[in-house]
């Protein structure tokens, strides 16, 4: 199966994903308040810190490392089931805790029912890897599309029955028992049962440190909104977090969805010899020629967004999300950086370089949370700016891309996002504020999407002869 497939599967996965969860942001937006929001993030937020240390690294070691065998896959069962059931139980332990730092009690209860999670994951997390080292990604997309599904089902039925908070808790449950019990199903034969602890030590080198790496990327998302909900009230972090997830929609729906393929290319090419380099230099050419223009669109639009998709008690949010898409032009330039570093075997690199970026962001952060929650925004350009500078001046050090180079690739992303903001500039002029908004923001979209692609064709970026061949493929 080529490349190009194995992105399709994984795109149509996450976008049939995404797609079942817009639905269920929607109706939930519906049911629910943003306080019920604020203490479900407080408590995902500790989850999420303790995800990070619970993988560990085993997975991208099982993916990346030459030679897998028995041995490297029983110490990688062990390492994944002692880390995932002590978390489980520090969770358990500290929700009291939670729940007086906050003055809520919904945080204890929400924070109860996330960790029982972790008593499962390590029996399915051994075998995801396999499968995506084995780029089974048919059988991946499977398990994301159902696990989707499960969520909104038990989300959407247990808000409509007044389950508040608890509604979210119980679809995040319910997504994570249906992954482990299709990784049963798809489970490769041969795969040991048991664990084990040879070949400890090179699973633990390895994992301490692309675990570290996973832990302050991810680990700052959940300080940003601990932080925030203790700053403001659960009430703001709510707003914040609506539109945090907003500006985060691209790297769900394109971003994720390249990611799963990215390490398992990457290794491949390294053991094949090619110029990392240069393969990453084309990937930030297609990256930035989709991320700043749909930044650029989102921003424009960004109070049609937030009223479309979640409703009228949700229109703080929508200041906040224009902020943060200034930050898209600079998030181009870094996607799938870390895995280029892990897949050159540099994971110490790749964890200096995410605590640099992220102590930055955070320390932006502390800085401007005593102003209003706008600034809080502002935090999150001032982190996309940081990790941008730092990825410059490594990918000179360890992949011998200039500055030049590497920043060139932004020219036809430039072109782009200006023909997208003329257009919208021109579709507002015709419309008038009496329009109903989905249909504004329908016609904000096609236009958009005329003037992205007339653009890349005047450019001749390389995503034109994709466009050109998916059109070939669909008049045929």
């Amino acid at each position: 199966m080529s490349t190009r497939r194995h992105i399709a599967i994984t795109f149509a996965a996450k976008y049939i994903e995404l797609g079942l969860g817009f639905v269920s942001s929607i109706i939930l937006a519906r049911l629910l308040t943003p306080e019920d929001f604020g203490i479900y993030s407080i408590a995902a937020s500790l989850v999420l810190i303790g995800y990070l240390f619970r993988n560990f690294g085993v997975g991208q070691f099982i993916v990346q490392v030459e030679k897998l065998d028995d041995d490297i896959l029983r110490a990688a069962f062990t390492l994944t089931l002692a880390a995932s059931w002590i978390i489980g139980l520090v969770l358990l332990a500290i929700a009291p805790w939670a729940g007086d730092f906050y003055e809520n009690p919904g945080v204890t209860v929400v924070l109860r029912f996330l960790a029982l999670n972790f008593f499962l994951l390590p029996f399915g997390a051994i075998t995801d890897a396999v499968l995506r080292r084995n780029m089974a990604f048919d059988k991946l997309a499977i398990m994301t599309i159902a696990a989707a599904a499960a969520a909104l089902v038990v989300g959407v039925g247990s808000a409509w029955l007044g389950a508040r908070y608890l509604a979210i808790t119980w679809a995040a449950n319910a997504s994570t028992l249906t992954t482990i019990l299709l990784t049963l199903l798809f489970r490769p034969q041969g795969l040991p049962w048991w664990p084990g602890l040879r070949g400890m030590r090179r699973v633990f080198a390895f994992g301490i440190k692309v675990g570290s790496l996973d832990v302050v990327n991810r680990g700052s998302d959940a300080a940003t909104e601990m932080i925030v909900g203790k700053a403001f009230s659960l009430h703001d972090l709510g707003i914040y977090s609506r539109a945090y997830g907003a500006f985060m929609l691209f790297e769900y729906a394109f971003v994720h969805g390249v990611r799963p393929v990215v390490l398992p290319y990457l290794s491949e090419a390294r053991r094949g010899q090619a110029d990392l380099g240069e393969i990453y230099r084309q990937i930030i050419a297609y990256a930035t020629v989709l991320m700043v223009p749909f930044f650029t669109l989102v921003g424009f639009v960004s109070a049609d967004v937030i009223l479309v998709l979640y409703g009228n008690q949700w229109t703080a949010s929508a200041p906040l999300l224009a902020i943060m898409c200034a930050a898209g032009g600079f998030l181009s330039l870094t996607v799938f950086f870390d895995q280029l570093l892990i897949a050159k075997g540099l994971p110490g690199q790749a964890l200096s370089y995410q605590v640099l970026a992220q102590a930055l962001r955070l320390g932006a952060l502390l800085l401007l949370v005593t102003g209003s929650l706008a600034w809080t925004a502002v935090a999150v350009v001032v982190g996309a700016l940081a990790r941008a500078m730092l990825v410059v001046r490594l990918a000179k050090r360890h992949f011998g891309l200039s500055p030049s180079r590497l920043l060139g690739t932004l020219v036809p992303a430039g072109a782009t996002a200006l023909s997208v903001a003329v257009a919208l500039v021109i579709v507002h002029g015709l419309l008038d504020d009496s329009t109903i908004p989905i249909l504004r923001l329908v016609a904000d979209g096609l236009a958009a999407a005329v003037a992205w692609i007339a653009a890349t064709f005047v450019c001749r970026h390389p995503v034109s002869e994709e466009i050109r061949r998916l059109w070939g493929r669909v008049a045929a």
